[in-house]
């Protein structure tokens, strides 16, 4: 097999590397969110709709800028929903 052929090794964040308030994609939810905490080999995560669901350390990466604006653009799209309902 030639080096070209050869699969990339999925990038895992290591011990450390992922922390409260960070955006991440979650690869088996195929969404990014934003991690809320860890609770063991789980993390915990939020979209800013208030979508709240665990998920495991080896299944998020970092996210991308272009996820870190969909998150951006999710928020101020439910801002924006909120502020037509009556109070």
């Amino acid at each position: 097999m030639s080096p070209l052929a050869r699969p990339l090794p999925v990038s895992r964040p290591g011990p450390g590397e992922l922390r409260v308030g960070m955006a991440v994609f979650d690869r088996h939810y195929d969404m990014p969110a934003e991690i809320t905490g860890f609770a063991g080999p789980m993390v915990l995560l939020t979209r800013p709709t208030g979508l709240h669901w665990r998920a495991h350390r080896i299944s998020v990466r970092p996210a991308t800028l272009y996820e870190k604006r969909q998150l951006l653009a999710l928020a101020a799209l439910h801002r924006t929903r909120l502020k037509g309902l009556p109070s």
